[in-house]
């Protein structure tokens, strides 16, 4: 009898034993649930440095809803692109008169031809000639603002994902095309001078559009990256190859595209 009563209370002694730490581990492993989120207004910073309205435009899009959601939403670009009867939430700060391509020696000549490597290549060195300026811009904008998320068009705009990595500060990105993010062998970039679809090309076809246009890209393009990290290294920021990649590992990006655009 006296052994039966000591089993029954060693196995509830043992039974709460173990629910006491499945309590605990649950207490650890706690993910909280929409109710416990912070739904504070948060301040969110919308950022390109070469403007546009191809590329604002789907960024102003959804900050104008984040807007409508209580969020204080500020666009940094320049020109003016928030037009009152369309954005009318959206304050922006300038980062300066619109760029206009036609007006810049450097530039100019890409005007009516082919846009390529080469060519990118030329705006990426506008794009450092501007970089400290427009870093100094974006971080003194994120501190004056208390900046809690960056949204950024991911490229050629440096400064703004570079500020957000230095400030610790959660970045969205945006960008115009899937070839950057998802390289496949079967499909390629006008930048590169090929078709799209690599599918029904011949092997060397493929070989010059996978390996030797972006080995000829590379090697005009290091020499104006290492010049992009010698800054980053004057102004505190952390050295990267291309920061839109950095930004691919840890954050989410959106497509401004859609599935068959990007196939003849």
């Amino acid at each position: 009898m006296y052994k039966r009563n000591f089993t029954f209370l060693l196995s509830l002694f043992l039974l709460n034993i173990i629910f006491h730490v499945n309590v605990i581990t649950a207490k650890q492993d706690y993910v909280p649930t929409n109710f416990d989120l912070n739904h504070f207004p948060k301040n969110i910073l919308v950022g390109s440095n070469t403007g546009g309205r191809s590329h604002l435009k789907p960024m102003l899009d959804i900050a104008a809803i984040l807007s409508e959601r209580g969020h204080n939403v500020i666009l940094l670009t320049r020109g003016n692109y928030t037009p009152s009867s369309e954005y009318p939430t959206i304050k922006q700060i300038s980062l300066g008169p619109t760029i206009n391509i036609k007006d810049i020696k450097d530039l100019k000549q890409l005007v009516n031809k082919k846009f390529d490597f080469t060519a990118l290549s030329k705006s990426l060195e506008f794009n450092v000639k501007l970089y400290e300026s427009t870093f100094e811009k974006f971080k003194d904008a994120a501190i004056d603002n208390n900046i809690d998320l960056f949204i950024c068009y991911a490229i050629i705009n440096d400064a703004c994902l570079d500020v957000a990595h230095t400030l610790k500060k959660p970045a969205v990105g945006l960008l115009s095309f899937l070839n950057l993010m998802d390289s496949k062998p079967y499909k390629s970039d006008p930048i590169y001078n090929c078709n799209i679809s690599l599918e029904n090309e011949s092997f060397m076809e493929r070989f010059k559009c996978t390996v030797i246009q972006p080995l000829r890209m590379l090697s005009i393009m290091y020499p104006i990256l290492n010049q992009l990290n010698d800054l980053r290294n004057q102004l505190g920021a952390e050295p990267v190859f291309v920061s839109s990649k950095r930004l691919a590992q840890s954050s989410l990006i959106f497509i401004d595209t859609f599935f068959g655009f990007e196939v003849k």
